[in-house]
């Protein structure tokens, strides 16, 4: 219960970060995904109980805040849910290496989603400048930030239910 209750809050207050603070650092045209790097810590802890909810409400917060059509990012955040579900249970048991694996599947998923979306609504779009412009830095910062914030959020969830324990 202590999960929703802090990682609501938790993915809002980070949603405001990536839109004010994180926006400001860029490498070309490519900014980190702070809530995907969030959401793929949130999602690789094995204490998680409740992931899904917060990568529901993290999905809602960037589509109200990038204005992403058809909620685009609900729908890319929940794939990559879906995928590091599948890939913990099957395949996987070293939480680093899978964030940062899922970090370069996720980046390139919502690249590659959110081009799509913009092809839909027939924007005009450069795809080869996108990828070199965009994609590519965007991986790179997201790889320079995936380990600080799966530490920091490891260590969140794991208060979170060491709390829930004692009580």
């Amino acid at each position: 219960m202590w999960e929703i209750i802090i990682g609501i809050p938790f993915m809002a207050i980070t949603g405001f970060l990536q839109v004010s603070l994180t926006s400001r650092i860029h490498l070309l045209q490519g900014t980190p995904d702070l809530i995907l790097l969030s959401i793929l810590a949130w999602s690789i802890n094995d204490r998680s109980k409740y992931a899904w909810i917060v990568v529901i409400f993290a999905g809602l917060v960037m589509s109200y805040l990038s204005a992403m059509p058809m909620n685009g990012y609900l729908w890319m955040y929940l794939l990559i849910w879906m995928i590091i579900r599948f890939l913990k249970m099957k395949v996987w048991q070293m939480p680093m290496i899978l964030m940062l694996f899922m970090t370069i599947i996720g980046t390139i998923l919502v690249s590659v989603g959110t081009l799509g979306l913009l092809f839909l609504q027939n924007a005009s779009v450069v795809y080869m400048d996108a990828v070199s412009q965009i994609l590519i830095p965007s991986l790179v910062l997201n790889l320079i930030f995936a380990v600080p914030v799966y530490a920091f959020l490891n260590d969140v969830i794991n208060t979170i239910y060491v709390n829930e324990e004692t009580e």
